[in-house]
C-alpha cells in the first residue's frame, strides 16, 4: 500500500474539469442481478444470498489520461450477517462480464483485471482484517496474501467504523498516470494510496479497459447499491480547440454547491458547472466551487486557440529500397480525434492506410490531410517519396571450371560492377574454398555464390560459380604374351586395353632394359623383343590423370637355335612383289624361321664388284631391300655380302658368313 496523504495535497484537476463526451447522456449495461433504481442509481444485489451483480459504463476508459470517478454507495444495514460488498473495476473483458459471488464479490474468475475493494465480510482465507476494509488486488483474485495484491487492506473507516450502516457513503476513484497514484476517498476522507504502472504490470502494455462496479453475497447477504456522478471522468487541465470550435466544461461538485468561472469572456455561463467555452484566443480559466466533501475547490486550466498542425513521422529521408520496401508513415497533430486521409500521385502506392498510419510501397507524393471539430480545423502535408532499387552486379572469371589431377585447385575473380559493392560468399554441394572478397582460391567441387550488396539501399544479388571435379583414373590393362624362344624371339602382346569408355587416352609403351625391346609401341598390340616388364603408361587428356599397367615378357632360356645352319641367300629381286624382296640370313632346317630376332649383335657390309661399300648396317638387324645409305636403288648385278652376327639365346653363338649376292631387277 502507498503511503496516505491528506486530502488536500491531491492533484486540483481531480476534482475538477470533466471530459465533455461524457455530458447529459450517460450509458451502463446491467449484469447478473444488478437493477437499476433511478437515474445513475443501481442495486447490484438484493438481500439474498449467493447474488452477483454487476454495472458498466459504455465506453470504455483511456488509462493514459487521469480520472476521478464519483460515487456513492450503499454497503447495506445488517452488519454481524451482512456481506460481502462492493468493488470498484478496471478490465478487459467488455461489459458483458460477471465474477464468482461470495468473497469473490463479482470479481474473481477475471482474467486481466485491477479492482478497489469496499469488503464487508472477513475471510480470513483470503487475507481479510477482522474489520470492514478497503483494498488493491488485481487479475480476479481477492486474495491479499497472493502476488497479484498490490499492499495491504486498510480499514474502510478510521477506527475500525461499521460501513454496513444502512447510509450511503460518498466514494471517489483518482488515477494520475503520471505519478501512476491509486487514490481513494472514502465519506471524503482519504483511505488509500497505491503506486502501481496499470498499463505495464497489469493490462500488459493496453491503456483502453472498461470500468464498472460488481457486488455479491455469499452465505450472508445485504442490499448493496451505488449511484454515479455525471460525468465523473476528468480530463488535464489543458486543452486544444482549433478556432471556432467549442467545448463544454464540467465539474463534480456539490448539487447546491455554487461556480464561478473567471473571466467569464467566451463562456455560455459563467455561474454553473458545466458552461459552453467557445473561445477566440487562449485562455486560461479558474473555476471555483464547492465539492462533493464541502471543501473550497479553486482550479485552474488553460484552453489554447491553434491551428490543426500536422508533423509526419518518421522525418526525411522518405525512401523506399531493398532495405526498407515499404514506408511507415504516421502523422501526429496537436489534436485529438482528427480524421484522416491519404493520396498519394503513384497509382496503388498506398498498401494501406487508416487513420493516422499510412503504408506506402512506391514514389510519389503521399499527401494527409487532417480534419477536427467536425471540420472547423483542416490541414495538409505533403512529402516526397523516392526509390532506390539499383543492384550491383558481379562477374564470375576462371580459366577453368573443373578440379583434376592437372588442376587441383582453381583461382576464381570475382569482378563487380561498382567499386562500392560487399561481397559475401557461401558454398554448397560440397564446395569449399580459401580467401574472401574477390578473390578466392577453390579447393573443392561444387557451387560458390557470390552476393553482391548495394550498401546504399540493401539490395542483393548473387552469380554462382560451380566447380566440377574429374579425378577417374585410367582403367589399364597391359594384357599378356607368348615365351619369348630362340625360335619365337619376339611376342606381340594380346588383351591390352584402356578404359573407361567416354575418355581420350594418351599412351605410351616403356620397358625396363635392352634396345629396342618393343616396335609397334603405337597401338595396344605391340611386339616385345625382350625378356622383363614392359609397362603400359597412360594419361587422360580430360583430367591429366594417369595409371600404369605392366606385362611380364619371358623368354624361355632352354629353347636353343643351332646357328650353325645360318645360311645367306645369293639371290634377291626387290620390286615390291613379296616374293625375295629382301636379303636375309636363314636357317637351312627351318627357312621361315626369323633368325634376325634372335641376333644381339649384327653387322651387313654390302660390297659392288669394285669393292666399293654400298650399304652397311650395325645394330638392330634388318632386312635389306637393295637399297643404298642413301635411299637410292643399287642397280641389278652381282654384289659380295659380308654378314657378322652374335647370338646369345640358348648361349653364345657368333660368326662371319659372306655370300655373293645377285640383285635382280625385272
Amino acid at each position: 500500500m502507498g503511503k496516505m496523504k491528506p486530502l488536500a495535497l491531491l492533484p486540483a484537476w481531480m476534482f475538477a474539469l470533466l471530459l465533455p463526451m461524457m455530458g447529459a447522456s450517460q450509458t451502463y449495461f446491467l449484469q447478473g442481478s444488478a437493477t437499476n433504481t433511478g437515474p445513475d442509481c443501481y442495486q447490484l444485489t438484493p438481500a439474498i444470498g449467493n447474488q452477483t451483480g454487476a454495472v458498466w459504463y459504455a465506453e470504455p476508459l483511456d488509462l493514459t489520461q487521469p480520472f476521478n470517478i464519483a460515487f456513492e454507495i450503499g454497503l447495506g444495514s445488517q452488519d454481524s450477517n451482512g456481506a460481502d460488498g462492493i468493488m470498484f473495476v478496471l478490465q478487459t473483458d467488455g461489459t458483458d462480464a460477471l465474477g464468482e459471488s461470495g468473497g469473490g464479490l463479482g470479481f474473481l474468475g477475471f482474467t486481466t483485471a485491477f479492482g478497489v475493494e469496499f469488503d464487508t465480510w472477513q475471510n480470513g482465507n483470503y487475507g481479510d482484517p477482522v474489520y470492514d476494509h478497503i483494498g488493491c488486488v488485481s487479475d480476479g483474485s481477492v486474495d491479499h496474501n497472493a502476488a497479484t495484491a498490490f499492499g495491504a487492506p486498510v480499514p474502510m473507516i478510521a477506527g475500525n467504523g461499521n460501513g454496513e450502516d444502512g447510509a450511503n457513503h460518498i466514494g471517489q476513484i483518482l488515477w494520475d498516470p503520471d505519478s501512476e497514484l491509486i487514490s481513494v476517498l472514502f465519506d471524503c476522507d482519504l483511505r488509500l494510496t497505491q503506486q502501481v504502472d496499470l498499463i505495464a504490470d497489469v493490462f500488459g502494455g493496453s491503456s483502453e479497459v472498461f470500468w464498472g462496479f460488481t457486488g455479491s453475497t455469499g452465505g450472508s447477504f445485504n442490499v448493496q447499491t451505488v449511484c454515479l456522478q455525471e460525468n465523473s471522468l476528468t480530463t488535464p487541465p489543458e486543452v486544444t480547440l482549433c478556432p471556432g470550435d467549442s467545448i463544454q466544461l464540467n465539474v463534480v461538485g456539490s448539487n447546491s454547491g455554487s461556480y464561478q468561472w473567471s473571466p467569464p469572456a467566451f463562456l455560455s455561463d459563467p455561474t454553473i458547472s458545466n458552461p459552453w467555452c467557445t473561445p477566440e484566443v487562449t485562455t486560461t480559466y479558474t473555476v471555483s466551487y464547492t465539492g462533493l466533501c464541502g471543501d473550497a475547490i479553486t482550479t485552474d486550466y488553460t484552453i489554447f486557440v491553434e491551428p490543426l498542425t500536422l508533423d509526419l513521422a518518421p522525418p526525411p529521408p522518405y525512401q523506399l529500397d531493398c532495405t526498407s520496401p515499404t514506408l511507415n508513415l504516421l502523422v501526429n497533430s496537436n489534436f485529438p480525434g482528427v480524421d484522416y486521409t491519404w493520396t498519394t500521385t503513384a497509382p496503388e502506392g498506398l498498401l494501406s492506410s487508416g487513420g493516422a498510419s499510412a503504408v506506402v510501397n512506391a514514389p510519389g507524393t503521399v499527401t494527409v490531410a487532417g480534419s477536427a471539430a467536425g471540420g472547423l480545423c483542416t490541414a495538409e502535408e505533403s512529402i516526397e517519396v523516392v526509390a532506390d532499387f539499383e543492384e550491383f552486379t558481379v562477374e564470375l572469371i576462371s580459366d577453368e571450371s573443373q578440379i583434376d589431377c592437372n588442376t587441383p585447385t582453381l583461382e576464381l575473380i570475382a569482378a563487380p560492377s561498382d567499386p562500392s559493392a560487399e561481397l559475401s560468399w557461401s558454398a554448397s554441394g560440397g564446395a569449399a574454398f580459401t580467401g574472401s572478397g574477390e578473390l578466392l582460391t577453390v579447393t573443392s567441387a561444387g557451387t560458390l555464390t557470390c552476393t553482391v550488396l548495394n550498401p546504399f539501399n540493401g539490395c542483393t544479388t548473387t552469380n554462382a560459380f560451380t566447380a566440377t571435379s574429374d579425378f577417374t583414373p585410367p582403367a589399364v590393362e597391359a594384357g599378356w604374351t607368348d615365351t619369348l624362344t630362340c625360335k619365337e624371339p619376339t611376342a606381340v602382346v594380346q588383351g591390352a586395353s584402356i578404359g573407361p569408355a567416354g575418355y581420350t587416352p594418351v599412351f605410351s609403351w616403356t620397358w625396363e632394359e635392352g634396345a629396342g625391346g618393343m616396335t609397334e609401341v603405337d597401338g595396344l598390340s605391340p611386339t616385345a623383343h625382350v625378356p622383363g616388364w614392359h609397362y603400359l603408361v597412360v594419361e587422360l587428356e580430360e583430367n591429366g590423370c594417369a595409371g600404369v599397367d605392366s606385362v611380364w615378357v619371358y623368354q624361355d632360356p632352354d629353347a636353343a637355335v643351332d646357328a650353325s645352319s645360318i645360311t645367306l641367300p645369293n639371290v634377291i629381286s626387290p620390286n615390291s612383289d613379296g616374293k625375295n624382296d629382301t636379303f636375309r640370313p636363314f636357317l637351312v632346317d627351318d627357312p621361315e624361321f626369323e633368325v634376325l630376332g634372335i641376333m644381339e649383335r649384327y653387322t651387313l657390309q654390302v660390297f659392288n664388284r669394285w669393292g666399293d661399300v654400298v650399304f652397311v648396317n650395325t645394330g638392330l638387324p634388318i632386312r635389306w631391300d637393295g637399297a643404298m645409305n642413301s635411299g637410292s636403288e643399287v642397280a641389278e648385278g652381282t654384289y659380295y655380302v659380308l654378314v657378322d652376327y652374335r647370338i646369345t639365346c640358348g648361349g653364345v653363338q657368333e660368326g662371319t658368313l659372306r655370300t655373293e649376292l645377285e640383285v635382280l631387277r625385272p
